[in-house]
C-alpha cells in the first residue's frame, strides 16, 4: 500500500471542475451586480436628499426635469382622462395608484401621480374619482422612473376613460400626447388634488443591496472551498495535522 502523499497535491475531478467554471462567475457577477445597485441607491438617496429641502419653481421655467426637484404647475385636471394602474396594494389593501393629465397654463400636458385610491376587491366597479375643477396651483416633486416595468403583454388600446391598466411608458403616450412633458409630477400630501400618498424614495436600501452580495460572495467562497477539498488532498493533509498534534499532546 502506498503511503500518503504528505504534500499539497491536486487531484483534478472533471465534472467539479465544469460546475465552478458555469457556477463561480454567475455567484461573482450577481455579487458585484447587487453593489452596484448599491451605489446606485446610494446615488438616488443623495439626489433626494440634496433636492428635497430646495424651494418649489414652477414646472414652466424647468428646463431639466431632474428626479425629485421640487415644483409648483398652474392649470387644470382634466375632467375625463385619467389611468387608474391596477392591483396597487396598501397596507394590505387592495387598490389603484390615479395618474392623472393636467393642463398647464401654456397649453403642455403633465402626468400627474395623485396618489392611490382603494378599490372593490371584486373589480366589479371603479372607484368614484373627486376631480377638482378649475384652474389650480399643485405642488409636489418630479420623478420618472427609467426601469422598464415588467408586463405580461402590452396594453389594449381604448378610447374609453378612465383606463385602467397595469403601467403607463411616458415614450408611449407621445402619439396620443403630442404635448405632453418628458416628466410626472408626484404630488405631496398637502397638495389640492392628492389622495393617499405614501412613496418610497427606493424599495431596497444600499445596506440589504450589500448584504444580498456579501451573501453572494459568502456561496462563491463556500464553492470554491468545495472544490478545493474536492479535487486536492488538502482534507487528507488536514487530517493527518490533527492526528499528528493529538499524538505529540
Amino acid at each position: 500500500m502506498r503511503p500518503s502523499p504528505s504534500r499539497f497535491q491536486w487531484q483534478f475531478d472533471w465534472k467539479s471542475v465544469l460546475a465552478i467554471l458555469l457556477i463561480l462567475p454567475i455567484l461573482l457577477s450577481l455579487g458585484f451586480w447587487q453593489l452596484r445597485r448599491a451605489d446606485q441607491k446610494a446615488a438616488l438617496l443623495a439626489d433626494f436628499e440634496q433636492r428635497r429641502n430646495l424651494a418649489p419653481v414652477a414646472i414652466s421655467g424647468v428646463a431639466d426635469y431632474q428626479n425629485y426637484l421640487p415644483v409648483y404647475a398652474l392649470g387644470a385636471f382634466d375632467p375625463q382622462r385619467y389611468w387608474l394602474l391596477d392591483n396597487r396594494i396598501s397596507h394590505g389593501r387592495f387598490g389603484y395608484e390615479i395618474m392623472a393629465v393636467f393642463t398647464l397654463a401654456d397649453g403642455r400636458e403633465l402626468l400627474v401621480n395623485r396618489g392611490w385610491i382603494a378599490g372593490d376587491q371584486s373589480r366589479q366597479t371603479l372607484p368614484k374619482l373627486e376631480i377638482p375643477s378649475g384652474q389650480l396651483q399643485i405642488s409636489g416633486e418630479l420623478y420618472r422612473n427609467t426601469e422598464k416595468a415588467f408586463s405580461l403583454g402590452a396594453e389594449p388600446l381604448t378610447d374609453l376613460w378612465p383606463r385602467r391598466q397595469q403601467w403607463l411608458d411616458l415614450d408611449d403616450l407621445k402619439g396620443e400626447f403630442p404635448a405632453l412633458l418628458p416628466t410626472t409630477l408626484r404630488l405631496s400630501q398637502d397638495s389640492i388634488g392628492a389622495l393617499e400618498i405614501e412613496r418610497m424614495v427606493v424599495n431596497v436600501t444600499p445596506a440589504k443591496h450589500t448584504g444580498y452580495a456579501v451573501q453572494w460572495f459568502a456561496m462563491a467562497f463556500a464553492l470554491g472551498l468545495i472544490f478545493i477539498f474536492r479535487n486536492s488532498n488538502l482534507g487528507e493533509l488536514l487530517k493527518r495535522r490533527k492526528s499528528n498534534e493529538s499524538q505529540e499532546q
